[in-house]
Formats: structure tokens, sequence, C-alpha cells
């Protein structure tokens, strides 16, 4: 679930909230031990296959490279009958190589989701990864975070220790299970991985992706499935855009009326509403109110819809989010000592952090509305990372980096959530954002009341209601309240709660600024606008035309 590699990594008089939490384990516990002991079992033999079949390497790279479930994962069970040579499949290459055989599929069997993931570090990552010479070391992933030290294992069964807080500087894949994934099984009294904790999908409508001997698999979240051609793909994926801070920690961006489409843009209504100047501008934006040629009735518009177009964290403490994967590339048994300040790497072997979204919406009916997001981020998306190179001591030639600073930076994602239908919808939106990490479930009870504006009748004119008067109008709001289950886990981290009003500004201010083009002096603007602020991360919240 994450590559949180070693780049380390609201409350209103409108909304009121009263939480009350219980647990609840919905499976039995696995045995840890012996999903370690089988961890270990495989990665032994793939240690040594990997040293041996260069065409294994590249296979695994290959593999890891398509992302089945956006992050450089390869799920055994996927890929397991797939031929690696003109003869041979991916089983039966690593099966050469194990002692017994028997051992070996019983490891396997007992590791329903058992995948290989290549981390991304500063010289060793999937893309890079130059396998015909570099042959990594397989890591083991601990079984839960309170760890001290994580095992490695070369092609001789040598074994080396990463201490936490460590990263080690040479090529390494690990093993580990799959977080990505669930897995239902047929007549599981029968099947050999009977006494295997199998969990069962959180989302039940989805269709498996992989049948195999009696397992199905499904992702836990639609958002994680990148078998499939997608815009999240295309956005949250991609490199995220650099945008300046002010010294308020507000986004600042450079708008460029002609370059719309960009996806750090600011969509024109927001602007025309921001120039306007009124208080609320999503009165301009969703119903064409404007006070300045006297329109104050307007019918809702649902082409606009709300969306995260962007996360930041708060500061440079990696520790909120950070169970970290990470892997460097110099093909020696060097590590890299733990950095000095708070914000370190506590464990490398995961993969890409789940930032996990989930917004309250309060419906007119009674009925609350909670949507659900999931976004992936690598550490490089959310920070930009310095390093210091220093020598090694006792080992002439060879260097080591030390982390030298945090700065946090906007993750680009225009997520859409909905459109405000003020009149349907409460005047306030709950966000909370966690970061996932899959143990034992807990629920929390959250009860939350929200103003409602009565503002609204049918008009001839429009054949519809709409909304008459800005803001509240002169008509007395209405309260409603609704109880939410929200579901996270033990080992997730929570990284806060926020509220966002439907009269909130989006654009603060505006700053002027020139520069020379080909044709004289050029003036553009920056546009500082608004967030929501969850204690430990900063969500931009802005409405755009779909």
């Amino acid at each position: 679930m994450k590559h949180k590699i070693y780049y380390l990594l609201i409350l209103a008089l409108l909304f009121s909230c009263k939480k009350e939490i219980k647990k609840e384990n919905l499976s039995p516990a696995p045995a840890s031990n012996e999903k370690q002991d089988a961890k270990v079992i495989f990665s032994k033999i793939l240690a040594i296959a990997l040293e041996k079949e260069p065409n294994l390497r590249l296979f695994i790279k290959n593999e890891a490279l398509k992302q089945f479930d956006r992050d450089n994962d390869v799920l055994f069970q996927m890929i397991k009958d797939e031929k690696v040579t003109t003869d041979q499949t991916f089983h039966q290459v690593i099966s050469k190589y194990a002692k017994s055989k028997e051992k070996l599929d019983s490891a396997i069997n007992s590791l329903p989701t058992l995948t290989i993931m290549v981390p991304e570090l500063p010289n060793f990552t999937p893309n890079n990864w130059k396998t015909e010479s570099e042959v990594p070391q397989v890591a083991i992933s601990p079984e839960n975070k309170n760890f001290k030290d994580i095992d490695l294992y070369n092609s001789k069964g040598e074994l080396t220790k990463i201490a936490y807080g460590a990263i080690p500087n040479f090529p390494v894949v690990v093993v580990k299970e799959n977080e990505r994934v669930n897995v239902s099984v047929n007549n599981i009294d029968k099947s050999p991985i009977s006494a295997t904790l199998l969990r069962n999908s959180t989302e039940s409508n989805q269709s498996s992706f992989l049948s195999k001997d009696n397992m199905k698999f499904i992702f836990s979240n639609e958002a994680f499935n990148g078998m499939k051609t997608s815009s999240f793909n295309k956005v949250n994926m991609s490199s995220s855009a650099k945008l300046s801070l002010t010294n308020d920690n507000k986004i600042s961006r450079t708008v460029n009326v002609n370059l719309t489409n960009e996806p750090n843009s600011i969509d024109p209504s927001v602007i025309e509403a921001f120039n306007i100047n009124l208080d609320w501008h999503r009165d301009y934006i969703y119903y064409g109110l404007n006070p300045n040629l006297g329109i104050n009735k307007g019918k809702f518009n649902n082409r606009m819809i709300e969306h995260i177009v962007s996360i930041r964290m708060k500061d440079g403490n990696y520790n909120r989010i950070s169970d970290q994967t990470q892997d460097p590339t110099v093909s020696e048994q060097w590590v890299q000592p733990r950095p000095e300040r708070g914000g370190y790497v506590t464990n490398w072997t995961d993969g890409y952090f789940d930032i996990r979204i989930s917004i309250l919406i309060n419906a007119k009916n009674g009925a609350g509305t909670q949507l659900n997001k999931v976004i992936s981020a690598k550490g490089s998306d959310l920070y930009d990372i310095k390093y210091r190179t220093e020598g090694i001591p006792g080992r002439s030639g060879s260097t080591q980096l030390r982390f030298d600073g945090l700065t946090p930076k906007d993750y680009i994602i225009n997520e859409p959530i909905a459109a405000w239908d003020l009149q349907n919808y409460g005047a306030a939106w709950k966000f909370i954002v966690s970061e996932y990490d899959p143990s034992e479930e807990i629920i929390t009870t959250y009860n939350e009341s929200s103003k409602f504006a009565t503002n609204f009748n049918y008009e001839l004119g429009f054949e519809e209601k709409v909304k008459v008067g800005y803001k509240f109008g002169i008509s007395l709001e209405t309260t409603s309240s609704s109880t939410y289950q929200y579901k996270t886990t033990r080992g997730s981290d929570e990284l806060g709660e926020g509220i966002l009003e439907f009269g909130s500004p989006i654009i603060l201010k505006k700053e002027q600024y020139t520069y020379s083009g080909r044709n004289g002096t050029v003036i553009g603007y920056n546009y500082i606008t608004n967030e929501v602020s969850c204690g430990t991360i900063y969500l931009a919240i802005e409405p755009r035309k779909i």
C-alpha cells in the first residue's frame, strides 16, 4: 500500500460533533509467527533465484512497472504461471532453488496475497533497475509497526539486519502481504490456507480481477485498481506540481486564463466570484447570484462539482504517516544511519501511502452521506527531500546519504466530490483524513448537526425552485443532524479532521506580478486560495466545471 520510501516519509457553529468509539474485530487474528516463517522460506529461495536468473530479475521489474494495484507490487498468484523463460514459469524457476518444494509450496499457500514489491529509492527504482548487473537482496516486511530491525537475505543465505530507522544503501526487493488486495475462498474448510486470515471485501459489489484455484481476488478499494485506465491514474500518479507557499502557508498559484485545463488551474467562475467581491463565492458559482447586477435569484448549476484539488502535509513531521518503504542502490551492505531529526523513516517495506479522505455530508431528509476517497502518494509526491553526502568510516571511496531537511509540497489530485446543492445538503461538510494501514478495525460513530438554507422558492420564470437572496436570505435556516459510522483500523495514522462551510471564501487575495516578455512587460496574477486545515494536513477544496 505505500511506497513510503525513505523519502521519509474543522469546528464551526454550522457543524457540531460528538464521537463514540468502539472496536470491532471482524476476523480471527492470523498466526503472525507462522506467516513470518513462511515469508522467510520464500525469501531465501527468491534471493538465490534472483542471483542465478537474470530473466527473473527482468520479469519482476517489468511486472512491478505495470502497477496493477497502483504500487510497484507483483502479486505471486497473479504471475506464478507466467512464462519467465521460453519453457519455464515463474513458479518453476524459483522451485529449482528450493531444497524442499513441499515447504516452498506450503509457505506460498499460507500467504494468499504474497507479493514482491520493488521500492523506489534515489538510486534504485523499478525504472532504473539494471537487471543485467544488479542483484537485489530480499527484505522481509515486519509483521507490525513494533519492530527493532528488518531482515534481508542474499543469495548465500546470509542474513543482514537493518535497524529501525535505517535504510539499506543497495538494491532490495521486499517480500510482503498485499494490503490492497482481499481474498475470498470457496470451500474454505478444505483449503490449505483455511487457517490464514482471509479478509472479506469492503466492496462486495466488486467483481474479482483474478481467480486461482479456489481463491478469488478483489481490490480492497476500487481506487487501487491499476488494471484499468482512469483519470485518477493520470492525475494522481503523475508527478506532483510544485506550487509556491506564502508565509502564511496558503497555496499560491499563477493562473493563466489561456491555460485553464492545467491541473493546478482555478476555474474561471471562481475567479469571477472573487472579482465580484461576494462574501459567499459559491452563491455566484452555483446559483449565479450577483449583487452588482441586481441578480438575487438563481437556479442550481449542477455542472459545477467540488474537487479535492490538492493535499499538503503541514510540516516535515514524516512520522505522522510513516511506516515506510525504501531501498537504495550501491551494491554493498552499507546502511544509511537514521536521520538526526524526529521525522525519520521507520519502515521502508510497505509501498505507496494510502491517504483516505472521508467526507461527511448532511442531507435535508435526515440521511447522512459519507463519501470515501483513497489517494495513493509516494513520499516524493508529498515532500521535497534534501540530502547531504558523506563518507562511510572505514570504507574509502564509499558514501552514504543523510536526510538534511524536508519541505512539504502540494500534491495535485483533482478528485471530484459532489455538487454542493445548498437546498438539500448542509451548509458545512466534514473531512476526516487518515493514512491507512491494515489491522484490527475500529468504528467511530459521529453525530453531526448542520444548518440548511430555506431561502428556496418555486419561480415561474425558472420553472423550478431557485435560491432567493444571498447567503441564508431573510428566512430562518433549519438544523438537522445525522449519524455516521466511520471505519478505520488501529494501525492507521489519523491525520485530523476539518470543516468546510459553503460560505467559506475560495480565493483569499490576488497579487500582481510583472515580467519581461518578447513584446514588453507582461502582467500576471497570483491567486492565494483557501484551505481546509485538518491538523497535520491541508486540503484545497474548490468547485470546477465538469
